[in-house]
């Protein structure tokens, strides 16, 4: 835990060093340092851990009261289930009140299986959020590929983008 912290931390003052960004989309291009979760099963999910198995991460900060992240969560299921080979997912919800017993709740009631935890580190903040859900796509090499404020309305508008983003040859197997 105390590792996490200090890695947050440290994003802070990096992404805090260097121009003043507008919005969280201005964070496309930049490294996003690694970090560690609690998932709601106990386990730690890492982000570069995750990204020696997939080519690419998706980073879901949301809360439980958010009408539009309840909108999504089922369509994200549904693509998390078809590209999860490819694609990993952790969703991290910003609100305090979150507790892991109200994630638990939650993921149990909207049949979610993909990890979620808490965004303990104020990633959020971090990327200057201003609105949720904000989805952050990564890259292999950690890079934030992609910054997507609000929901996603069906299965196909996260296919379409897990298409466009995703390498041709899947980074295992190229030579």
């Amino acid at each position: 835990m105390k590792k996490t912290l200090a890695i947050l931390a440290l994003l802070a003052l990096v992404l805090g060093a260097g121009p003043a960004f507008a919005a969280p989309e201005d964070f496309e291009g930049q490294v996003l340092p690694d970090f560690t979760v609690t998932t709601l099963d106990g386990s730690a999910f890492t982000l570069s851990e995750a990204l020696k198995t997939h080519d690419l991460v998706l980073v879901n900060l949301w809360a439980t009261w958010c009408g539009p992240c309840r909108v999504e969560f089922p369509y994200l299921q549904e693509a998390w289930t078809e590209y999860g080979d490819r694609v990993d997912v952790i969703a991290l919800s910003v609100e305090r009140m979150d507790t892991l017993a109200v994630l638990r709740r939650f993921a149990e009631d909207f049949g979610l299986q993909f990890p979620i935890g808490r965004d303990e580190g104020n990633l959020f903040g971090a990327l200057q959020g201003y609105a949720i859900p904000t989805t952050l796509i990564v890259d292999r090499e950690m890079r934030i590929v992609r910054v997507e404020i609000g929901s996603k309305r069906s299965k196909q508008a996260f296919t379409d983008l897990f298409d466009a983003l995703l390498p041709a040859v899947p980074a295992e197997r190229a030579l």
